[in-house]
């Protein structure tokens, strides 16, 4: 395929020019999508910490895997990031100096540094505010208003490697498989919000039914494609593998390691094929997790709530599992939000605010510019030896974690809700996609010859004691009993943070 800018002959596949990094054919964008990147994108121009934790964690991380960033489109928010860190050097360059005079005078002449005290603090405060109005009004109000913002115009890298970057990031961001650091497997989708688990018997057959065999396969495309159809917005299937980086290096079946990292000495895959994900369906022990997950964005992103799936037949064929987690990404911080009450020309009242917002950003934007301005330069000539220092725990200590941090957008999330409605929203999420999932399992059975009534009680239990919590309260279904004579129904109730929410 010929680019459509330099008419480069690219790979039909490559989403960046390999030329002059344009992108191909850039994909179209609903507008839950479309604000939230937008949203970021005014992030990383605002605040330098989000930016450079930004670049430094994905961008620089060449044997990482990189987190999904569920409803964002992360390649856009990475050029606005790379061109506002040369706009973030160029003042953090200006204060630096400034304050390297100061000392320098200092040490020579208290007397005469103090006498410069007034002046050079005007002309940080003057190199602070103008940086906030070529950032706030000359790319913010100008490029990433609600009436403006276009992804495919955002500022192409001037570095060709920076380029060939984003081109990898964007197919890692769009894969299957999530390669996590931590301790939480679901990285990139906000904070754990609730889980719930049961087994089945399924050799017990319906009253005058015969049992048909089903695998667990089956039955997870039976729900994906009955989940599928739920009538909510911004409602995404997919199957995703789960695996921790610590792992990779030792502790899986030799095809499953082959197939997530066939070079040692590169980022994990981002992708890999049905075979893999039938492969683990029959392997309910194996370290790497299939999950079919179940995304519902609403509130124009803000809200994105996620329901992780996993179902196994126990050895025995006898026994199914079946497992359910929520995670829920809350909405963008309110400081990047307030971009949309910019105007193309800012009012003398606006003008003042960034007055008396650059003043008191002054003192902290001196010393950590002065620190930025010497921290940049060191990291890139201390990129070389950090990349050899990884490559030595991959081949000889085997100790490197391939797992990818925080997504950008669970580091912009706030910890509260802005409206009231948007957590009665997100308790109608879950409930829907809990509800739909449960009675596609019901189905599915019945139509299987299995006994379902266990399962119509479990139903009970789980949408009756709200099962479906949020924030740190937690519920485990505990001493369920399955079986012909089971009479075991404790569950442990939902913790008082919890239902507070």
């Amino acid at each position: 395929m010929k680019c459509q800018q330099c008419g480069w002959d690219d790979h039909g596949d490559f989403a960046f020019c390999e030329n002059c990094g344009a992108k191909q054919a850039p994909a179209s964008m609903d507008t839950a999508t479309k604000d939230a990147t937008r949203y970021l994108c005014a992030a990383v121009q605002l605040d330098p910490g989000l930016n450079d934790s930004a670049l430094r964690g994905i961008l620089h991380e060449e044997h990482r895997a990189v987190a999904s960033s569920p409803g964002i489109d992360l390649v856009t928010v990475l050029k606005y990031g790379l061109a506002a860190r040369q706009r973030h050097l160029l003042r953090d360059g200006v204060l630096g100096a400034i304050l390297f005079l100061f000392v320098i005078v200092f040490l020579g002449s208290p007397g005469t540094a103090l006498a410069l005290l007034v002046p050079l603090g005007l002309c940080a405060w003057l190199t602070v505010f103008i940086e906030s109005m070529v950032a706030n009004y000359s790319v913010v109000a100008a490029e990433l208003s609600r009436d403006r913002f276009d992804p495919a115009k955002a500022p192409q890298p001037v570095n060709r490697q920076d380029r060939l970057r984003l081109a990898e990031i964007e197919a890692r961001d769009r894969g299957n498989v999530t390669v996590f650091a931590g301790y939480s497997p679901f990285v990139g989708y906000g904070r754990t919000a609730g889980r719930w688990s049961f087994t089945l018997d399924v050799a017990k057959p319906a009253e005058d039914r015969t049992l048909v065999a089903f695998t667990a396969q089956e039955l997870r495309d039976f729900i994906a494609a009955d989940v599928a159809r739920l009538a909510l917005p911004g409602v995404e299937v997919e199957n995703r593998m789960f695996i921790n980086g610590l792992d990779l290096l030792h502790g899986f079946e030799p095809e499953v390691q082959k197939a997530v990292l066939p070079d040692e000495l590169a980022a994990p895959v981002s992708r890999v094929d049905d075979a893999v994900f039938d492969r683990l369906q029959d392997d309910p022990q194996s370290r790497a997790r299939p999950y079919l997950v179940l995304r519902i964005g609403g509130w124009s992103g803000q809200l994105v709530v996620t329901m992780f799936l996993r179902f196994a037949l126990l050895p025995q064929k006898d026994v199914l599992f079946v497992e359910a987690n929520y995670s829920l990404l809350t909405p963008i911080r309110h400081e990047y939000l307030a971009i949309d009450r910019l105007l193309p020309r800012p009012t003398w009242r606006q003008v003042s605010r960034l007055v008396s917002a650059s003043l008191v950003k002054t003192l902290p934007a001196l010393f950590g510019g002065f620190f930025r301005t010497v921290s940049v330069p060191l990291a890139a000539l201390g990129r070389p030896r950090k990349l050899r220092r990884e490559a030595r725990e991959i081949t000889e200590d085997r100790t490197f974690n391939y797992g990818a941090g925080p997504s950008l957008r669970e580091q912009a999330a706030d910890g509260a809700y802005h409206r009231y409605f948007q957590q009665l929203d997100r308790e109608m999420y879950g409930k829907l996609a809990e509800r739909r999932v449960i009675d596609a399992l019901t189905r599915f059975l019945e139509d299987h010859g299995v006994d379902t009534s266990e399962l119509v009680e479990r139903t009970t239990t789980i949408l009756n004691h709200g099962i479906y919590v949020a924030g740190d309260g937690r519920i485990d279904a505990k001493s369920i009993a399955v079986g012909s004579n089971a009479v075991a129904r404790t569950i442990n109730r939902v913790t008082e943070a919890g239902r507070k929410g």
